[in-house]
């Protein structure tokens, strides 16, 4: 059994707890929004500067000066867009209770909730889940340029290493823009929103029966 970690407020995660609500996927852009600056991220975007001195500009034959350059090169490379859940390795630790701005953490057997996760959407064909621990790179070297969209999604600059995050992803098919409803269509995304997706079940214990133990913030 592998156990992983999720911080957050008491006043959202209670009702999880109890098995009164559903757990919470958020989509990938929605990082880029989190009013908590420490641990906002653009998820949508993987940034690589390597330094113009590493590297050998050759145009026509002709070996451009790193000198004469006006910076360091920027790549900017676009992940897969998915929803995720954001865990961690590292539990009941006294500084990403800081980090996360969080009072509660509870402990998940990630093997069984992702199986769980992985039959609540086989609804939707095409979809699965992929839980990893997130990479993380120096945005100074090249190290992640060469990963498909996919992979990318599990990688992230090393300022966000102390988090030690473990990520669920779940992929939709890209050619899928809607849920279907009898009512309306749904989209899947939003255009420069957040979009967050609540996995729940009438059997209550689907979520609750992974969760191995709960943790309170001692410095809160």
């Amino acid at each position: 059994m592998r156990v992983r970690y999720l911080y957050g407020k008491s006043i959202y995660l209670e009702p999880l707890i109890k098995g009164e609500n559903g757990i919470r996927l958020s989509d990938l852009s929605h990082y880029s929004r989190l009013e908590n600056e420490k641990m906002r991220d653009d998820e949508m975007k993987k940034i690589f500067i390597p330094r113009k001195d590493e590297m050998t500009l050759e145009i026509n034959g002709y070996k451009l000066n790193p000198n004469d350059l006006v910076g360091d090169p920027i790549f900017s490379i676009t992940p897969r867009h998915c929803y995720c859940l954001c865990m961690s390795n590292r539990g009941n630790d006294d500084e990403l209770y800081r980090t996360f701005q969080a009072d509660v953490c509870i402990a998940f057997d990630v093997d069984e909730l992702e199986r769980r996760l992985s039959i609540c959407f086989e609804f939707l064909k095409g979809s699965h889940i992929i839980g990893k621990d997130v990479i993380y790179y120096d945005t100074s070297t090249l190290h992640g340029l060469d990963k498909s969209p996919d992979e990318l999604v599990f990688y992230k600059p090393n300022q966000f290493s102390h988090e030690s995050e473990y990520r669920i992803a779940w992929f939709y098919p890209l050619d899928k823009k809607h849920f279907l409803s009898k009512e309306k269509n749904i989209p899947i995304r939003l255009k420069d929103e957040s979009s967050h997706m609540t996995v729940f079940h009438k059997e209550k214990n689907i979520i609750t029966d992974c969760i191995v133990d709960v943790y309170r913030c001692n410095i809160c």
